[in-house]
């Protein structure tokens, strides 16, 4: 059903056809050329040394230093920028110099866009109905042509896997709204730094305990522009609460990045600054659904860096509706994705206009325009929704997260391969969407149903240190549950698709088989949640 994963919407500011930077620059000198010492840099080069630390120019490190070699340089307001990249490149010691660029959030929501129209019915109880790119069924008015099961398969999926509690996805963005009830709970917390005004780990961020803002150099990520509520929304959103929205993935946690500022913009320096971050702590995926039109070195040295560590990297195509390459969905390493419509068309135009952009580069398509989601001004306004490559980005980057749930050994490629080849060919515009490889759809619009099937097996018996539980599914007279890890004393509780609770057992988690007697459940669809002081998590399951 993929293609080529849609990605980020970006919008670069532009002047006379070339992005502009800030007044600042990225500088990556060689190896073992380079210490720190109480904040100055030294070299061993007296012109370098005194260019660097006599300047004025304030510096930080892009990562950590030791092992990145770089720095984002500030310039002073009067400091021409030319004139320091070319200084800088002149010195022996510096491997490579280039612009700090600024990139864009490209997802355009309706209370922005001037073509705003509003579905005239919304509905006071539940909202999955809205949830098109999620389940299909041909009926939603309101945002165009609408054909059934131009979906990505989740009610499906969800039989299979609903998430890994224990897993963290990044969603380096304009931030999220710390407080919504969508996520509580569920947002990553640094055991490493808790708030005491200390550096206790050692990264150079002073009480990074819910993630950072790269933006205002502080540990408030908070949104102050929507962007990132409704991207990390759409993978993470909790299900099955009688309010709002399903996210992808019910179960994983929400690590919160902000690389954009209130009017969505941002530069390269924190983008790549938050790719290190995430790798460094434990995330497992990372969504970004940001971009801009020029090649950057540091840039893509920290997408490499995620693929070196086996950290799935998924961006946006943006949404300029032309061939344009943007970064870093651009870069080798990444999971490429475009948009599509509620008719498995590539997205052209969006609600407010331009288009899903295509290239050799795509790797699948998701759905992306009229998706509804998360507020970052109010917990109970569920009536915003966007449209960009930006959407249809995390939504793969979601059942990228419930892949590994189910099978936590998968490398990069092995992903990768699996989401295009179990992705639906042949169901857009037929003079677009080709048979095989083609390059408005990438590989097909993306189908999680199918990629969960073609996910081996995690054999857990040889990967005991992965906290995890499994379940058969469908279920008949007793639940099995397969554990990696003992986890003692254990809620077992059934809920109705209604979220009525009716039935709750307690059982005794050993690692390995375990087996709960159903048989007084009747047949039917049902939510199964597994809870305890140290583990919680929920299931889609079958009665038969």
């Amino acid at each position: 059903m993929t293609k080529k994963l849609i990605c980020l919407s970006i919008v670069f500011i532009m002047s006379f056809g070339v992005m502009q930077a800030q007044k600042s620059i990225i500088i990556k000198f060689k190896e073992n050329n380079y210490t720190s010492y109480n904040g100055k840099y030294q070299s061993g080069n007296e012109n370098f040394d005194n260019l660097i630390n006599n300047s004025g120019h304030k510096h930080n490190p892009i990562g950590n230093f030791a092992k990145t070699k770089t720095l984002v340089v500030n310039l002073n307001p009067d400091d021409f920028l030319d004139f320091y990249i070319n200084e800088y490149k002149k010195l022996e010691n510096v491997d490579f110099v280039e612009e700090d660029f600024i990139a864009k959030g490209a997802g355009i929501s309706n209370l922005e866009s001037n073509s705003f129209n509003p579905i005239s019915t919304f509905p006071n109880d539940t909202f999955f109905n809205r949830q098109w790119g999620l389940y299909n069924d041909g009926t939603m008015s309101g945002i165009g042509s609408v054909v059934a099961d131009s979906d990505t398969d989740m009610e499906l999926a969800w039989d299979i896997e609903t998430g890994d509690p224990n897993m963290i996805i990044a969603v380096p963005d304009t931030g999220f709204r710390m407080t919504h009830p969508e996520l509580a709970g569920r947002i990553w917390n640094n055991p490493n730094d808790p708030i005491d005004g200390i550096d206790n780990d050692g990264n150079g961020l002073i009480d990074d305990y819910q993630g950072w803002d790269y933006v205002n150099n502080d540990n408030d990520p908070t949104d102050d522009y929507g962007h990132g509520s409704n991207c990390s929304g759409i993978i993470l959103a909790k299900a099955n609460n009688g309010i709002g929205y399903a996210g992808v993935n019910w179960n994983s946690k929400l690590m919160v990045l902000k690389v954009l500022n209130q009017n969505n913009s941002g530069t390269y320096s924190a983008m790549a600054n938050s790719i290190y971050y995430a790798v460094d702590n434990g995330a497992k995926v990372i969504s970004m659904s940001i971009g801009g039109t020029t090649f950057s070195q540091a840039l893509k040295d920290a997408v490499d860096y995620a693929y070196n560590h086996n950290v799935v990297f998924v961006a946006c195509m943006m949404n300029d509706n032309n061939n344009a390459v943007y970064y870093p969905a651009g870069h080798d390493n990444v999971i490429s994705v475009g948009s599509t419509n509620a008719n498995d068309y590539r997205t052209n135009p969006f609600s407010w206009g331009g288009g899903s952009n295509y290239g050799n580069h795509i790797d699948v398509v998701a759905p992306g325009n009229y998706i509804y989601g998360l507020s970052h001004t109010s917990d109970t306004n569920y009536n915003t929704y966007w449209g960009g490559t930006s959407q249809a980005t995390p939504l793969v980057a979601g059942i990228i997260s419930l892949m590994l749930s189910k099978n936590p050994t998968l490398s990069v490629d092995q992903i990768r391969d699996i989401i295009r080849d179990s992705a639906d060919d042949m169901v857009g515009n037929p003079a677009e969407d080709t048979a095989g490889f083609d390059i408005y759809m990438g590989y097909g619009r993306a189908n999680a149903f199918k990629a969960l099937q073609d996910v081996p097996v995690l054999n857990i018996t040889e990967t005991a240190d992965i906290s995890n539980i499994q379940i058969t599914n469908p279920i008949k007279e007793s639940l099995i549950i397969r554990s990696s890890k003992e986890l003692g004393n254990t809620k077992i509780i059934i809920y109705s698709l209604e979220g009525k609770q009716i039935f709750e057992t307690a059982a005794n988690i050993k690692q390995g088989i375990n087996e709960t007697n159903l048989s007084n459940i009747p047949k039917g669809n049902y939510i199964l949640e597994f809870n305890n002081k140290n583990y919680r998590k929920s299931f889609k399951i079958i009665k038969h």
